[in-house]
């Protein structure tokens, strides 16, 4: 049997600390078959090797940018192949930022209208006469 926290094999427990990502995290990621341990042992506890340290810390790289798992998992599979054409990642981060821009403009909407609300309540009241839960209760057309 090979040795515990030997330069390349890691326990759940190392990956956690690692990564920062939790072990409940981590093993979502092996059930969607983005990372895989490399072995178990006979004490039935899962090692890994450097690959999949590397491989977590890229999952979760790509999350913090808001990245789908379907998105990333294809960005894996596009690492299978290195002699590819470098464009197909492109326009997967193209169509991506295309959908961060969507959500920013939805924010920004999202803030005038807070905004809005807020400047509608502008006097110490109480919550019966509160302007801003009636004018959320106000229009419900069109809700």
């Amino acid at each position: 049997m090979n040795t515990i926290n030997s330069a390349n094999e890691y326990l759940m427990k190392d990956l956690v600390q690692k990564t920062g990502l939790s072990a409940d995290t981590i093993r979502f990621y092996e059930k969607k078959n983005l990372v895989q341990p490399s072995f178990r042992g006979d004490n039935n506890y899962r090692y890994y090797h450097d690959d999949a340290l590397k491989r977590l810390v890229f999952i979760k790289r790509c999350r913090a940018l808001d990245m789908t798992l379907k998105e990333i998992d294809y960005l894996i599979e596009l690492e299978q192949n290195p002699k590819q054409d470098c464009c197909v990642v492109n326009n997967l981060i193209d169509e991506h930022l295309h959908h961060v821009e969507s959500k920013i403009a939805e924010l920004q909407k999202f803030q005038m209208q807070l905004q809005q609300l807020r400047q509608s309540c502008s006097t110490q009241t109480t919550v019966d006469d509160c302007q801003i839960l009636k004018q959320l209760e106000a229009d419900t057309s069109n809700a």
